[in-house]
């Protein structure tokens, strides 16, 4: 029995070491890293099935048309095309997306030309983020971008505005306690600062703003999601692990952008794919999180701002 596990372990290692699937080393992966890691897998082996001529469009239809306010030469956020030309031949509910920056070349009506490293897309408004060149920004102000060491959008709370323009910022869409260490090999990417590149954020001021979270109502149940793009009372969102959808306006609650909870409340929060009520042990303003002890389980979290209500 011994020698027949031994074979079966020696045949294993060999097939490992004679992969060629490409696995993710960067030690500083964030909390998205493994949904990239299997989306990119996923990618590579369904897109040979789909034409690559295959022209993406929008896949929800009860949506309508939307322009877009991004400038020629400004930073966008988009999906990778390669998974807008899935969602167009297979449907959304069989894609996961993150979005990354990409560069705004000719905006139009309806879709504009996106320019993806050195290729030159037509993408569905609705798709894109649009990033407004000269932005700036105060401590304490949540800001759209992404995690610039890393990839994918991200909120961020600004933490050091000595230059306005740059802001040096947390991330909040990285778990607070992500073990996986930053750039400089001690700090933890949770609880890393950054300072960001100009042109590169845009303020989330108000509920529905892009970027901004909300509560979709599920029957009896409330699950977050990131709003994209609202269009009259149709809202485009990201959920759980990167499934878009279309929903009713009526059926979004926006959590407050700021947090005013207190030590010893109790409040309702983001706890894996749904909203748990808990009772808040301290709360960290300035980088943007809120520490509670959930009642599912008894153990405390650190959620951001953004994703806790009362």
């Amino acid at each position: 029995m011994k020698k027949i596990l031994l074979i079966v372990s020696i045949c294993a290692m060999f097939l490992i070491a004679c992969s060629k699937t490409e696995t993710n080393g960067n030690s500083t992966a964030n909390a998205n890293s493994a949904v990239n890691s299997t989306k990119n897998t996923a990618t590579a082996q369904a897109t040979p099935t789909i034409d690559p001529n295959t022209q993406a469009t929008f896949p929800f239809k009860d949506f309508p048309s939307v322009d877009t306010s991004a400038k020629a030469g400004e930073v966008v956020l988009v999906p990778s095309y390669n998974w807008l030309q899935e969602a167009t031949v297979k449907g959304a509910d069989k894609v996961t997306m993150i979005w990354y920056s990409q560069k705004m070349s000719a905006p139009d009506k309806e879709m504009s030309e996106v320019e993806f490293m050195s290729d030159k897309k037509k993408v569905p408004n609705a798709y894109i983020v649009p990033i407004p060149a000269g932005q700036k920004a105060k401590n304490g102000d949540i800001v759209l971008t992404w995690w610039q060491s890393g990839s994918g959008m991200n909120r961020a709370i600004v933490v050091d505005d000595a230059n306005p323009a740059e802001p040096v910022v947390r991330y909040l869409d990285i778990d607070y306690d992500n073990p996986a260490k930053s750039s400089d090999g001690k700090t933890t990417i949770g609880q890393m600062d950054e300072k960001l590149k100009p042109n590169t954020f845009v303020k989330i001021n108000a509920p529905f703003d892009v970027g901004s979270m909300v509560a979709v109502q599920d029957g009896a149940d409330q699950k977050p999601a990131q709003v994209i793009r609202v269009a009259g009372d149709k809202v485009f969102v990201n959920g759980f692990a990167g499934k878009i959808a279309v929903i009713e306006k009526s059926r979004c609650t926006p959590f407050p952008l700021v947090s005013n909870a207190k030590a010893g409340e109790k409040v309702k929060a983001v706890w894996v794919n749904s909203l748990k009520e808990g009772t808040v042990t301290k709360v960290d303003p300035k980088i943007g999180r809120v520490f509670i002890k959930f009642d599912v389980d008894g153990k405390e979290k650190a959620v951001s701002f953004g994703e806790v209500m009362k």
